[in-house]
């Protein structure tokens, strides 16, 4: 009886040891709230989509810049732009096998042209889009396309100098 408590409780301890919050914005102001709310930090925005192989294939390296900079005043923020229906069966499971283990968002945007004019006038919405923001809160570098590690790497030691 304890063996069996005792994997039950084990089971219940891994289950939770993986925590991923993803939070929905619908709105400027709201995005606008997550790129403040870490002034001070340098912050890189990441608008990408499970549906969008480029998008797929630099994802990990996001992930390892996140890791190697998250001590170093680095603020990662995925905002994916996937379907409303694909949020619980594609989503979800794609950001817990990249090891999104900190708060990401769910993009579910009122105005999207709007906002895409609110973050960048000459983004026209391909994805990826990466935008970089200085510790003032100030986007000082835009990157579309499938991107290197190396390439967020520069951008971003060149704002933590």
């Amino acid at each position: 009886m304890k063996t069996i408590k005792g994997i039950i409780v084990l089971l219940f301890l891994i289950s939770f040891s993986y925590s991923q919050e993803v939070k929905t914005i619908t709105s400027i102001d709201e995005y606008k709230a997550v790129v403040d709310g870490s002034k001070g930090k340098v912050v890189l925005v990441n608008f990408w989509a499970t549906w969008c192989p480029p998008c797929v294939k630099e994802f990990p390296e996001l992930v390892k810049l996140y890791k190697d900079y998250k001590d170093k005043e680095f603020v990662l923020v995925f905002v994916s732009l996937d379907d409303k229906a694909d949020f619980d069966t594609k989503l979800l499971p794609f950001l817990k096998k990249q090891g999104v283990d900190f708060t990401s968002y769910f993009g579910n945007f009122s105005n999207p042209e709007a906002l895409m004019t609110y973050v960048d006038k000459s983004w026209q919405g391909e994805i990826p889009y990466t935008g970089f923001y200085d510790k003032e809160g100030k986007l000082t570098k835009t990157l579309m396309g499938n991107k290197t590690y190396e390439q967020f790497e520069t951008e971003v030691k060149k704002l933590l100098d």
